[in-house]
């Protein structure tokens, strides 16, 4: 008979509630920095500034939760939650920044889809169009295509009409597009 030992395998550990404790927060620290970073990087068109100032807000942010004494039940989802608001902030910010005086575009043709190829220099070269987008367009476009939350979702989150949400979004895919075939020449 052929017997195998077992074996063992590490089960994920599960998320420990986050207190005030500093080995608590460290802990928490290192396992969600990478993440929440990951996160801004790649919805901010790859600016590294960007991403390093939203994260920094972040925890900031995270840190003046818990000195008022919260308890925090699932640390990760907390964070992420924190941190979506911090990039809805900042797309604020930047379309009150961008803000021009323009009249709405109004497409009179039929939009032909953009296929994007999955290979690094394809998501390079959508990252760097994404980031060239008026930042409400690239908040919407974001938050529908890259976060999955729906028209009257992201409307809700941005504090826009449902209507004013799909304009962006047409207008969004519009430049998007443009800045993207305008990469590949």
């Amino acid at each position: 008979m052929f017997a195998i030992p077992f074996m063992e395998i590490s089960a994920p550990a599960v998320q420990a509630a986050l207190d005030t404790s500093p080995n608590a927060f460290r802990a928490f620290y290192d396992d969600a920095l990478p993440r929440v970073y990951g996160y801004f990087l790649h919805r901010c068109g790859g600016s590294v500034p960007v991403a390093e100032d939203l994260t920094q807000e972040t925890f900031l942010a995270a840190v003046a939760e818990l000195k008022k004494g919260r308890r925090v039940a699932t640390p990760i989802g907390w964070i992420y939650g924190i941190a979506r608001h911090k990039l809805l902030d900042h797309y604020r910010r930047q379309e009150r920044t961008e803000r021009e005086q323009a009249v709405a575009f109004e497409a009179n043709e039929v939009e032909n889809e953009l296929v994007v190829p999955d290979d690094s220099r394809a998501r390079e070269r959508a990252i760097e169009a994404l980031a060239s987008v008026a930042a409400s367009q690239r908040a919407a476009l974001v938050l529908c295509y890259v976060d999955g939350f729906s028209v009257a979702e992201t409307a809700a989150l941005l504090g826009k009409s449902v209507e004013a949400v799909e304009s962006l979004l047409a207008r969004g895919r519009h430049s998007f597009k443009r800045a993207y075939e305008e990469g590949i020449a």
